[in-house]
């Protein structure tokens, strides 16, 4: 009848999974295909990095199991570790293994520091998604320079060839580390472990083998603030763990619940191309430094002692050198590279003891004041180096009256430059005023 159609009735439905499957996103079209000769392997690290995505609280973390190399393809992590022997020099062999190690990590320190995007040639048209390139160790030393992937696994290899020249008695393991660092932001470092009896927690340093310095994982100061994946030779693993903090991140890497591996039982590393693309580094151990070291430890120098009197003539004044002091400043900084190498016992107090004596009555800088700071750095260019000390500000130093004379303001500046394997050069720069007492 005529009110028929007003009451027709309506039916909604809502149809859901469960668990719900989520939305195909940039990232997953970013992990898909980049392995097109090996498309397992390339579906295999696509679910893995799903998987460790899964929780609400892994979200922000970057999982990832492969690098591109040099040559712009793309390469599973493991290949790059594997034990590659240091130069001699580098070390001094017969030293206690803490030794050994600190020596190892300032080494890859001294390895000038240089970001992907650098490699860029000039004039080319940036090419954004091959800029982040991972080199092998040989390519690092080669072009002699490289960024946070480089220097922590070389580092990396490095103590692996250590550890298994000693590894019946240490135990120690060593990874590479991908994760979020202070300053940097996302980073990579190395880190080592000690393998523990069943069940306890295992003992962690994390390396940060672009600086040198390194931590133990409870400690607070610990540079490195959270982990996202460690790799070693065999396996990737994704940290799935809901906290942030390194100091009560577990490192039970067989914990599958704390860490979720790329191969396991189910999904066997066997059957994938993991044969290392580490080649043997041309570390040319004939190569001769002296005459290199000389010419740039003068270039350096000169550079120094100009641009001082250059800052210093701009406000009318004189730079008048103590070359006394400059010949007791180059004592102190080649004491300083061997503390720093661990070949020596040199610290900050023994410092300033030499210089107190150094300016007691009977010396020729007794009456003077003396004030200044050092600088020690891989060294590619003078220029940051001269910003350094401009910004240091010591050229300011002096009478601001005529009432004195010139030589009661002296200056001291000294160079030392150690050359290491493949010329990775340890630069001191130190710069001084004495000032004469009133």
């Amino acid at each position: 009848h005529q009110g028929a159609a007003d009451s027709r009735g309506s039916l909604q439905v809502c149809v859901a999974l469960d668990p719900p499957l989520a939305q195909p996103s940039e990232r997953d079209a970013e992990t898909k295909g980049r392995l097109p000769g090996e498309a397992g392997l390339d579906e295999r690290i696509h679910s893995w990095i799903a998987e460790c995505s899964r929780p609400a609280h892994c979200h922000h973390r970057t999982y990832e199991a492969l690098g591109r190399s040099l040559h712009r393809d793309w390469v599973l992590a493991t290949r790059y570790i594997t034990p590659q022997a240091a130069p001699q020099g580098a070390y001094t062999p017969g030293e206690k293994l803490e030794v050994l190690m600190d020596q190892l990590a300032r080494y890859v320190a001294l390895v000038p520091f240089m970001e992907d995007w650098n490699m860029q040639e000039g004039g080319q048209e940036v090419d954004v998604e091959g800029l982040d390139v991972w080199t092998t160790s040989a390519e690092l030393i080669d072009i002699g320079a490289g960024d946070w992937e480089e220097h922590a696994t070389l580092l990396c290899n490095f103590f692996l060839s250590l550890f298994a020249l000693q590894n019946a008695k240490e135990k120690k393991k060593a990874y590479v580390v991908w994760g979020v660092g202070i300053p940097e932001g996302n980073t990579v470092y190395c880190m080592t472990m000690d393998d523990p009896p069943p069940g306890e927690e295992p003992e962690v340093f994390l390396w940060n083998a672009s600086k040198g310095s390194h931590f133990s994982a409870k400690n607070h100061r610990c540079t490195l603030k959270e982990v996202y994946c460690i790799a070693d030779a065999t396996n990737v693993w994704g940290n799935i763990q809901a906290t942030k903090e390194i100091r009560s991140t577990s490192f039970k890497l067989g914990d599958r619940k704390a860490w979720k591996p790329l191969f396991d039982a189910k999904n066997p590393s066997d059957t994938f191309m993991m044969d290392t693309v580490q080649g043997e580094i041309d570390w040319k151990p004939n190569q001769k430094n002296d005459a290199f070291v000389e010419e740039t430890t003068k270039y350096i120098r000169v550079a120094v002692r100009n641009r001082l009197e250059h800052w210093r003539s701009r406000e009318g004044k004189s730079m008048v050198d103590n070359e006394g002091a400059n010949r007791k400043l180059t004592e102190i900084l080649k004491k300083m590279e061997a503390s720093a190498h661990k070949e020596l016992a040199f610290s900050e107090e023994d410092l300033h003891t030499d210089f107190a004596q150094y300016l007691q009555p009977g010396n020729p800088t007794s009456g003077f004041n003396m004030t200044g700071f050092y600088i020690n750095r891989a060294f590619t260019d003078i220029s940051p180096i001269l910003d350094e000390i401009y910004n240091a500000d010591i050229h300011h130093a002096g009478p601001v009256s005529g009432d004195t004379g010139e030589r009661d303001t002296q200056f001291a500046h000294a160079v030392f430059v150690k050359a290491y394997p493949r010329r990775v050069l340890s630069l001191w720069v130190g710069v001084a005023c004495l000032s004469k007492k009133r």
